[in-house]
């Protein structure tokens, strides 16, 4: 039995739930999904157990040296329910002209539950970044960001710090994340571009810095967020950072971490996104419903996703803020 109330469950829009994708969202791709049994609960945690030097000879008659226990995380993690809902009147639905309302609703909400998981997992990241409790924090200024092409190294600042997160989790940082602002800047910077002079026509694009800075995963992360308050115009930013002068707080963000393509049991990967099952495997963590609202004469859709971002290694990664 579910552990939630299926009750007005929409099969056919829950698979487009489950399918929905947003290239520019790389939050999950930071944390990839690790999907549990139950909503709330304890996960062991990366403490370097097996690099200690131990004992290994047997005596004989004697039983065989008890390894170092594997070490549990103090912080539980619990899967909540993000959930948004939205109304289609019938009069809405009757003058759709064709377009699938239905699907562009649910469309509709799970993009605004990933802007708020984007937005969450940059918080996260930012908050344990200045309690300094991730591998480095870099404040960059005038000559150091990476804006300045005349004094600026990016890839010897991104090889160094490469360094400093290998001696701290045993694995090298496979994944370097910058906001889009920053990308454009890159794609500029004379030292990169001189790598692939002799080679290349001299127009770059994202596969270029992929190589230039030896990494499997470079991405670049390009949601935005309407930070005015209700009833005041739009102003759109970037969530993981902007330009210095475009009043974004956080100047141009870059991250680089070990980033695992699904999440690894005891191994210091960056972070994990619980999803709580609820009891139903085969819905995968998401729950769409629709139902009749009468009185309003409209279809009510809900969705339902239940999870939660935990740093599950913050000693994996490393932040540049101010890059730019």
């Amino acid at each position: 039995m579910a552990d939630v109330n299926l009750l007005y469950l929409d099969q056919w829009l829950n698979d487009f739930s489950v399918g929905f994708e947003n290239d520019d969202y790389y939050a999950m791709k930071l944390f990839p999904v690790q999907q549990v049994a139950r909503q709330s609960g304890r996960y062991q945690i990366f403490a370097k157990e097996q690099f200690r030097r131990v004992e290994t000879i047997r005596r004989a008659g004697t039983a065989a040296r008890q390894a170092p226990k594997w070490t549990i995380s103090n912080e539980p993690y619990y899967c909540d329910d993000h959930a948004q809902k939205d109304t289609i009147p019938d009069e809405q639905a009757k003058n759709s002209d064709g377009v699938d309302i239905d699907v562009r609703t649910v469309n509709y909400l799970n993009d605004l539950i990933f802007l708020d998981y984007e937005l969450r997992a940059q918080a996260l990241i930012l908050a344990l970044a200045n309690a300094g409790a991730m591998s480095f924090n870099q404040t960059l200024s005038g000559a150091e960001q990476w804006s300045d092409f005349n004094n600026s190294n990016p890839l010897s600042a991104v090889f160094t710090q490469k360094s400093v997160i290998k001696r701290n989790i045993v694995k090298e940082p496979n994944t370097l994340a910058v906001t889009y602002p920053l990308h454009n800047i890159l794609l500029q910077h004379p030292l990169i571009i001189d790598r692939f002079k002799h080679v290349d026509s001299g127009v770059l694009d994202a596969t270029h810095l992929k190589k230039a800075f030896q990494v499997d995963n470079y991405w670049v992360m390009g949601a935005e967020y309407d930070s005015a308050n209700e009833g005041q115009a739009p102003n759109l930013g970037y969530v993981w950072g902007d330009v210095s002068g475009s009043g974004n707080p956080n100047g141009c963000l870059a991250i680089l971490a070990y980033v695992p393509d699904s999440p690894e049991k005891m191994s210091p990967q960056l972070g994990v996104t619980f999803r709580w099952l609820f009891g139903e495997p085969d819905l995968q963590g998401v729950l769409t419903k629709r139902y009749r609202a009468e009185p309003e004469m409209a279809d009510v859709v809900e969705v339902h996703r239940y999870d939660d971002i935990e740093m599950v290694t913050p000693l994996a990664g490393g932040v540049w803020q101010n890059a730019a």
